[in-house]
């Protein structure tokens, strides 16, 4: 073979390598732009369903038309796809959605499939709706269920508060300063009841724990119904990664798990997303500190003593338990059962 024989060899092997790598390249673009596309539903999906949830105001009661919230759900994720009028893609996608969260208040449903035995000696695979459970956590003392907001709900195991109900439904900021708890106060000095941080701590450290543990067990329990769809993927909750869908633990929000489902054009690639949206109700509010002449003076935010002469420090702050770490005094628009200073 002459020269120009093996250079047309290479010729020709070099352009079926580079058409060979132009078409992997392509489709990892368009596996890359199938993966943003679906991102993308499922986030507006989620986002439309806790709107509903927002404007029908029947958060923190028994009143949640739960079924409604996920219909909506549904109804935005199929149209984002283009899969509305398409059934039998449509419950093939549903299956790869093991579970849906409803995080009210003071807890939360979990939307999960189950498998059960009619009277006709058939099995059937069907949605269903747990209870609603609560952000619980217990110690020594208490039994604590916990809320969103400062309320608390709280059974007094060893009758330590000497209180007629069962159930003390009650702002945990009265213990620190309600003068039937001075007892409490003298006896119990290290409860969480009495330290905001500890308390703030436990309570989120807990609902996320809470959460957690629940979505694990029912998305591994999915397995079973998956497998008597012909689905092999196993489905598992990916533990220790809560700052990925704990963002929005302060607020009503919804929660949807949606894994191993096959996509791409080989449908080779598997997408793995837990979405979350809040529904923007409970607002915590801002606390901004003052410099004064020779001290710091913290407010609430949409305080009226704030005017266009007050030297507001640039950083603002989440509780006022970080404007006392400055060292500020307190603003009597601040509720929080601290005596305003007396200045001279």
């Amino acid at each position: 073979m002459k020269i120009y024989h093996f250079a047309l060899l290479f010729l020709l092997f070099f352009i079926g390598l580079v058409i060979k790598t132009d078409i992997s390249i392509g489709k990892l673009k368009a596996v890359k732009y199938e993966n943003k596309e679906m991102t993308s539903s499922l986030l507006t999906a989620t986002s439309d369903a806790v709107n509903y949830l927002s404007k029908t105001q029947a958060y923190g009661r028994e009143t949640i038309n739960k079924d409604k919230v996920i219909s909506t759900f549904f109804s935005s994720l199929y149209s984002s796809l283009g899969i509305i009028s398409d059934k039998t893609a449509r419950e093939e996608m549903e299956m790869y959605i093991p579970i849906i969260l409803i995080c009210d208040i003071d807890g939360y449903y979990v939307y999960y499939y189950d498998e059960y035995k009619s009277s006709d000696g058939n099995t059937y695979i069907e949605r269903r709706w747990t209870e609603k459970m609560p952000y619980s956590y217990e110690d020594d003392c208490f039994i604590y269920r916990f809320t969103l907001t400062d309320t608390l709900y709280l059974y007094d195991k060893n009758h330590i508060l000497n209180r007629d109900e069962a159930v003390i439904v009650c702002n945990y900021k009265e213990f620190q300063t309600g003068e039937i708890y001075e007892d409490f106060r003298k006896g119990y000095k290290d409860n969480m009841l009495l330290h905001d941080e500890a308390y703030e701590l436990i309570r989120k450290e807990s609902i996320l724990s809470k959460l957690e543990d629940t979505m694990a067990y029912y998305t591994s329990r999915h397995n079973f119904i998956a497998k008597s769809q012909g689905i092999t993927y196993t489905f598992s909750f990916p533990a220790g990664r809560q700052e990925e869908w704990g963002e929005f633990i302060d607020d009503v929000n919804i929660m949807v798990v949606f894994q191993g489902y096959p996509y791409g054009q080989d449908r080779s690639y598997m997408y793995n997303k837990v979405a979350s949206s809040a529904a923007k109700i409970l607002k915590k509010p801002l606390y901004y500190v003052e410099e004064k002449s020779w001290y710091y003076l913290a407010h609430m935010e949409g305080c009226q003593k704030i005017n266009e002469n007050s030297i507001l420090l640039e950083e603002t702050f989440d509780t006022i338990e970080e404007c006392a770490r400055l060292g500020a005094y307190c603003c009597e628009c601040i509720e929080h059962g601290v005596r305003v200073p007396e200045l001279r």
